[in-house]
């Protein structure tokens, strides 16, 4: 059984070394990054975005909350901002 086990590990090694640098490996860095994103980043720039929307009026800031066009600036800016990362984090990598 130890053997069993032994060879099945040998061969997650084998496996990781070969598809890691690949598709997988920037696959699973792009989940990284998007973590990091999520947790760090993005509060840092939502919070920027909505003290400069404190300066419009309440009427349309009441049309911007009701249409969900928070919710769209939400999802651009994440996915701009993981975007950038990727780069900076690849470049850095060399790859």
């Amino acid at each position: 059984m130890p053997a069993i086990i032994g060879a099945l590990v040998a061969a997650l090694f084998s496996a990781l070394r070969t598809y890691l640098p690949g598709i997988l490996g920037r696959v699973l860095l792009a989940f990284g990054i998007g973590f990091v994103t999520h947790t760090v980043a993005m509060p840092a720039l939502k919070s920027f975005v909505m003290s400069n929307m404190g300066a419009l009026p309440q009427v349309l800031y009441g049309y911007v909350d009701a249409t969900g066009l928070g919710v769209a600036v939400t999802i651009i800016l994440s996915a701009w901002l993981g975007n950038q990362t990727q780069r900076v984090v690849l470049s850095k990598l060399g790859g």
